[in-house]
């Protein structure tokens, strides 16, 4: 009685019950009216009005139209059919549906999608409108919702259940064969923390179970929101030799989205903007660190909002504002209660002080107090970029206006808008006041496949990672191993690839750099610079390569830059220095702040590899 009563449940559409029970007890009724009393039995009577009921729903009712009859077997003779055509309709729909899917389950291959929500579910809507796209195989909890199923179905998504609970049981182990589990290159998962990390566990079982061997690396992106769990399992993941995991975070997506547009800058000085060209002649040869530093100066960021998209916006900062080797960016931060939140973050980012240089700005921009401390410290220390991350899109843009040109006439400013076309109007307006503003956040931009797995950066930090081996192997007088850049890839450790890509997303902010000491040098490009840098410490040992280095002011500060932001880098990932390295207890031997302190200890020859970073960059 109850698979049929399942059966039931799932094949007719929920929303049509009131029709189906409207039409029945009509025909129920009009029959009974029409009938009653005309025959001496009862059993007969009973009999008669019970065709009468099915007759209605057959489209032939046993009284015609032509006769008079009693107004409820009148609208019983209409809407009795028009039923039996729905329940038809939704029967054969969901048949429909089941099985094309059946058959395209067998026929093509798919991507397993695990977790049903809003992202996971404008993920799918928007890798469906993809041209050649494999099929979605969205892998759910078992107790997921029976109207939840249909909806993915109806988009043509395949789906089935697994029972975490139990494990590697038979039932898991047969739904994971029948849907070939061991086929599928691509995991994106979107299921809750922690236990997006138990379920990517069992799957990883089921396909190791499988009696198909796996012969290729699944490539695994899991949505994350509490990067502090994600750094204490990573390391516990990273056992599973089948799974090639990449965690992504739906607002670092976004900003990383923003920081990569051409007319956005959220590095620049005043010191950045000025013709170089004349430097060497004005301060002579004997350009110290310092006298980088001071040229260079320090960006100056303006953070409205810390919670979400805020928290990603400063992450990201740290690393792409770095252009000082000596002094830390400096931000502040306006948010309500934003001292409660910010003793929160620094519980789990031990040496944040060194990272970034923090005012924090405790009250609701709205509040005049709160905006004329906003504008005592443009005047002190003019901002050299300004970043909106609050959800209000429109509380931001009046908070702008109500600044005015002071402070946003000339200063790169982004705000972050979840749906631009419900705010465009307003936004139109601002920006014929302000054109330097860039509009940024909204989530269908990032809810794709493309910037999910944002295959780009990921070729480059490969790229990277081979390059780096072979100039230091050249540099060591290595020997040369014949190792794919995949497998020297794979060999890695999660947090290895992470350091990777923030050292490629920080490549065009020291090519800027770079540009500047190629003007300065009076030569005609990046290219001709690194490969006279490179010529220069080619055939010297490595104690040797370090005193070129030391000795030459721009390779030294270059060097020194990179340590600070590979220090950065570290100690955003909650690690502290110990004379011991040790990733699972967040400890490094090589996180030395002062560079002239590092060049004078036991790791000076290690400088060699900050160097090779810069010598990358082209």
């Amino acid at each position: 009685m109850k698979k049929i009563s399942n059966i039931i449940k799932h094949y007719f559409n929920k929303n049509l019950w009131i029709i189906y029970i409207l039409g029945f007890v009509l025909s129920l009724i009009g029959s009974f009216q029409v009938y009653h009393g005309k025959y001496d039995s009862i059993l007969k009577e009973i009999s008669v009005i019970s065709v009468s009921v099915l007759k209605l729903f057959l489209f032939v009712p046993i009284e015609g139209f032509t006769k008079q009859n009693p107004l409820t077997y009148e609208l019983a003779i209409w809407i009795a059919p028009i039923s039996t055509l729905l329940v038809t309709f939704s029967i054969f729909n969901k048949l429909y549906t089941a099985i094309k899917l059946k058959i395209t389950h067998f026929s093509k291959e798919h991507i397993i999608v695990m977790g049903y929500n809003d992202y996971s579910l404008s993920f799918m809507k928007n890798y469906i409108g993809l041209k050649n796209k494999k099929k979605i195989l969205c892998v759910l909890p078992e107790r997921i919702a029976e109207k939840d199923i249909d909806i993915l179905n109806r988009l043509g998504v395949m789906t089935c259940t697994i029972d975490y609970i139990s494990g590697l049981n038979d039932e898991n182990i047969r739904i994971s064969s029948e849907y070939n589990f061991t086929s599928v290159d691509t995991i994106i998962c979107f299921e809750d923390e922690p236990k997006n990390y138990g379920y990517l566990k069992l799957i990883s079982e089921l396909i190791d179970k499988s009696k198909k061997k796996k012969d290729k690396t699944v490539n695994v992106y899991v949505n994350t929101v509490n990067k502090y769990i994600r750094n204490i399992v990573q390391h516990k993941m990273d056992e599973i030799k089948i799974f090639d995991i990449k965690y992504f975070n739906i607002y670092d997506l976004i900003s990383y989205n923003l920081i990569n547009l051409k007319n956005f800058k959220l590095y620049e000085t005043s010191g950045l903007k000025k013709d170089w060209s004349q430097i060497k002649e004005e301060r002579g040869e004997n350009f110290s660190l310092a006298d980088f530093s001071n040229l260079i100066g320090t960006p100056n960021i303006l953070l409205i909002g810390f919670k979400d998209c805020g928290k990603s916006l400063f992450e990201l900062a740290i690393n792409q504002t770095l252009v000082n080797a000596k002094e830390n960016v400096k931000i502040t931060i306006v948010d309500r209660k934003i001292s409660n939140i910010i003793e929160e973050y620094k519980a789990t980012i031990r040496e944040l002080k060194k990272v970034a240089d923090i005012e924090l700005i405790d009250g609701d921009i709205n509040h005049i107090s709160t905006q004329n401390k906003i504008r005592e410290n443009h005047k002190k220390a003019p901002f050299t970029a300004v970043l909106f991350s609050t959800k209000n899109c429109t509380e931001s843009l009046i908070f702008m206006d109500l600044l005015g040109e002071e402070i946003f006439k000339n200063v790169n400013t982004a705000v972050f808008c979840e749906n631009i076309w419900e705010n465009k109007p307003l936004i139109e307006s601002i920006l014929l006041k302000y054109p330097n503003i860039t509009v940024f956040g909204e989530l269908i931009d990032v809810l794709n496949f493309e910037s999910i797995t944002n295959e780009p950066l990921e070729v480059k930090a490969k790229e990277f990672n081979a390059y780096y081996k072979k100039i230091l192997g050249k540099i060591m007088n290595s020997p040369e191993e014949d190792i794919s850049i995949e497998d020297q890839w794979d060999s890695l450790s999660n947090i290895k690839k992470d350091s990777s890509r923030s050292q490629c997303m920080h490549q065009n902010v020291k090519e800027v750099l770079l540009e500047k000491i190629t003007q300065m040098e009076g030569l005609s490009s990046v290219e001709e610079l690194l490969n006279r840098w490179k010529a220069m410490i080619d055939t010297v040992s490595v104690k040797e390569q370090i005193n070129i280095i030391e000795k030459n002011p721009a390779m030294n500060y270059m060097s020194a830059l990179e340590h600070k932001r590979w220090s950065n880098f570290y100690y955003m990932k909650n690690f502290v220095y110990s004379e011991k390295k040790d990733e699972v207890n967040c400890t490094h031997n090589s996180l030395i702040d002062d560079w002239d302190e590092f060049l004078h200890s036991d790791k000076r020859e290690e400088a060699i590899y900050d160097f090779i970073s810069v010598l990358s960059v082209k």
